[in-house]
This record gives C-alpha cells, structure tokens and sequence, in this order.
C-alpha cells in the first residue's frame, strides 16, 4: 500500500457538518462581542470559512449530488441561489470596519441566511446524498484536500452589486441607454414637425 494520509473514516456530510458547526461557534462568538478589533476579526474568520465552505461545496460536493441523489438538481438549484445571497452579504461585509452602525445588523441576517441554508442541507441533501450510493468517505478526502488548498490561499476581494447581469452585459446595457438618450431628443423634434 502506497504511503501518505491515511484514509479518513469520515463521510462527506459529517465534515461539511463540523464546518457548520464551527461558522455557527463563530457567529455566537460575534453575538457576545463588544470591542470593535474583536468584531473584526470574527467577521475575518466568518469570511473566511465561509468562503472556503461554500467553494468546497461547489466544485467537490454538488456535482456529486446533482449525478447522483434523488432531485439532486433541484437541491443544488436551490443551494446554489443561497449561496448567491450569502455571499452578496459576505461582500458588503468584506468593506466593512468594526465601529461600522450596520456591521451587527448585518452579521445578524447572514446568520439567519447561513441557518437557514444548513437546515436545508442537512434535513434534505445529506439525507439524498446518503441514500445515493455515492462513496461519501471518498468524497470527503477530496472535500478536505481542497479545503486545505483554499486555506493556504488569502480571502480574495469580494464586490457586491446590485446590477443584473454579466459585468459586459451591464456596461453595454449601460451603452444603449446613453445611446437612447441622446436619440430621444432628435425622435421627439421629428414626431413635432409630422404633426405640424
């Protein structure tokens, strides 16, 4: 047998589990801090385990439900919108100081949102995952491996935007109403001089 990491017992939802378990510690840590450096540094880790968490998920753990559980489409579907919603907060979050008047509210509903997500996920698609068939411990080495990529690497900048849309689709869209703009003058003169 080959040396090297020695083959985890662990199935996939009971590490995806334990990181729940830990961004859930950190948001009760925030709830009870009071000086603004401390904040901070919560929101870091958040931040943080957060995006590795969600990075995992997608590229190891949801092609797998989506081959092979049970409406393993629809869940990821779903997943994936929540995850769209957690990190546009995530990214307002990102920009933020600790003595910011919205850092607590906001802190607050990515914690609700991050609940929500993993009551869905442990309830419903570790359940069909289970059920599947796949080889979960085998999907947990992956899952860890890429966990441990992903934590060698900084946080990279988030944005959050409200604009729909490609950032190309935005800027041209943008481009055509200036366009329209300026038009709209010289159509409304030419209606004026059919009429008259």
């Amino acid at each position: 047998m080959p040396r090297g990491k020695a083959k985890s017992t662990m199935d996939v939802t009971e590490l995806l589990h334990q990181d729940h378990m830990k961004v859930s510690e950190l948001f009760f840590q925030f709830s009870k801090a009071e000086d603004e450096s401390e904040k901070e540094d919560l929101v870091k880790q958040i931040l943080t385990e957060l995006h590795v968490h969600a990075k995992v998920e997608e590229e190891v753990v949801y092609p797998t439900v989506e081959d092979e559980a049970e409406e393993g489409e629809e869940l990821v579907g779903e997943a994936n919108v929540e995850h769209k919603m957690i990190k546009y907060l995530m990214a307002e979050l990102s920009q933020m100081s600790g003595d910011d008047e919205e850092l607590d509210a906001k802190v607050t509903v990515l914690c609700e949102l991050v609940k929500h997500h993993v009551r869905e996920e442990e309830k419903e698609m570790f359940k069909k995952l289970r059920e599947s068939g796949a080889d979960l411990e085998d999907l947990a080495e992956q899952a860890q491996e890429r966990k441990e990529e992903l934590m060698a690497e900084p946080l990279p900048a988030m944005s959050a935007t409200l604009e729909i849309g490609e950032a190309e689709e935005v800027e041209e869209a943008e481009q055509l109403k200036a366009l329209d703009t300026k038009r709209a003058p010289a159509k409304k003169g030419a209606a004026k001089k059919k009429s008259a």
